[in-house]
């Protein structure tokens, strides 16, 4: 009975650290999906490196070796997946993943050091200690919330190499008490594994909540700019007005000259009105081109193309937007994300469109759930590298916003992106609400 409990732990244990440490690592990353192989590869690798770690004689080396190439397995992994861009960020999250993966078996362990309990009980608790850290990761990756501040992280250099050193101060901290226990110079404490706990949970949400806090500040911002489009777009259809008015006024005048001329058949003063009068009129008519705006439904949706009119406006394009149909984003209407796509995709053909003669950007919404956007385009564009990490035709650009937008579509099985190229015309064509593939 000793050998078979003794062996099914031994047998066990890694798995379960392994399986852990995994789910930990895929929620603090964003919840990105990494294909069936890929998990069971690295859960693989993971096995046998703790296997091989606990094989070690020296407590020591069993306390570091196993978390380090764990570490570096979490590392090489995230990179090769493209996550995120920077090897940093992917560092912070693997080291706190293994901190986090060993913390319940910590706990544990500490809890049996204070009493007295026979053997069979301690391998039971062991094995419960690993399904608990089990269902305890399992049931915060279902939490629906993007962890992942990369962006935030990268922004601010100093914070995160904060971060990664006090990490890193963590681990080397905890395989030291772990060599300690294992040479019986330490019994083990309870105010150190939830010292411990709480300065994982600091570190994890330090970045978190200064990037919501940046992100609220954003949104403020952006407000802002939507407010003061809003009035811009007013201010337009005011002027709009006032040149109707004034025109009106002056066609009743035009109306009465020419009435005059053919009641006194004065074909001079007709042909006076005509040509001094009407035919001007071609070209001081106010321009009717508006925003055909009054059947987007979604708000948010408006006041973003809004934004992206006034820019446009301010690069001297034409920027239309044909709406027929009533149109509301259904699926997305609470997804700040969506919109922040939709921004992306309008900032690009803005661009793009703005080194064109024509200078054009069309935006089409169907009553199939469809927005088109259209731009004129010179340069020709590779369409099959053009969402891929760091790839950019244009100047002093990182080449994030495709890519971000990739993986966006990659996350929301109800959203697909056509991307095409037709007679100088880049075309770009969410289709909402999509059965995809």
């Amino acid at each position: 009975m000793f050998q078979f409990l003794n062996f099914f732990n031994a047998l066990t244990w890694p798995i379960f650290e392994s399986i852990v440490m995994l789910i930990w690592f895929r929620t603090l990353m964003g919840h990105h999906h990494f294909s069936r192989r890929m998990f069971l590869s690295t859960m693989c690798l993971l096995y046998v490196i703790n296997i091989v770690g606990n094989g070690f004689e020296s407590p020591l080396l069993r306390a570091s070796v196993a978390s380090t190439l764990s570490i570096l397995v979490l590392l090489l992994m995230g990179w090769q997946q493209n996550i995120v861009r920077s090897k940093r960020v992917i560092l912070l999250y693997a080291i706190v993943s293994s901190l986090l993966s060993y913390w319940v078996i910590n706990f544990e362990m500490t809890m049996i050091t204070l009493v007295n309990v026979p053997f069979v009980v301690k391998t039971s608790l062991d094995f419960l200690a690993n399904v608990i850290a089990l269902v305890v990761a399992f049931t915060v990756s279902r939490v629906k919330y993007s962890w992942l501040t990369e962006k935030f992280l990268e922004r601010h250099t100093t914070q995160l190499h904060l971060l990664i050193f006090g990490s890193l101060f963590l681990r080397v901290l905890n395989d030291f008490l772990a060599y300690l226990f294992a040479v019986q110079q330490f019994s083990g404490s309870l105010w150190w594994d939830f010292l411990l706990l709480m300065l994982i949970l600091v570190i994890i949400f330090v970045p978190v909540i200064s990037n919501q806090h940046e992100l609220l500040q954003d949104r403020i911002n952006a407000h802002d700019v939507e407010i003061t489009a809003t009035q811009n777009y007013a201010q337009q259809l005011e002027a709009k007005y006032s040149e109707y008015r004034f025109f009106r006024h002056d066609y009743q005048n035009i109306l009465a000259s020419l009435e005059y001329g053919i009641q006194s058949e004065n074909m001079s003063d007709i042909k006076h009105t005509y040509y001094s009068v009407i035919q001007k009129s071609n070209t001081i008519l106010p321009d009717a081109q508006l925003l055909n705006l009054k059947n987007i439904i979604d708000t948010t949706l408006r006041s973003a193309i809004l934004v992206k009119n006034q820019l446009a406006i301010e690069k001297s394009l034409a920027f239309t937007v044909d709406c027929s149909q009533p149109f509301k984003v259904k699926s997305f209407e609470n997804d700040l994300t969506f919109y922040r796509v939709i921004g992306i995709l309008l900032d690009n053909a803005i661009e793009a469109a703005e080194k064109t003669a024509e200078k054009v950007v069309t935006v089409l919404m169907t009553d199939c759930e469809e927005i088109v956007i259209i731009n004129s385009c010179t340069q020709a564009v590779d369409l099959t590298k053009i969402t891929d990490l760091e790839y950019t035709t244009k100047e002093n650009h990182s080449g994030f916003g495709l890519y971000f937008v990739k993986q966006y579509i990659k996350q929301h099985e109800n959203i697909e992106l056509t991307t095409m190229i037709e007679k100088n015309h880049f075309i770009q064509k969410l289709t909402l609400g999509a059965e995809i593939r």
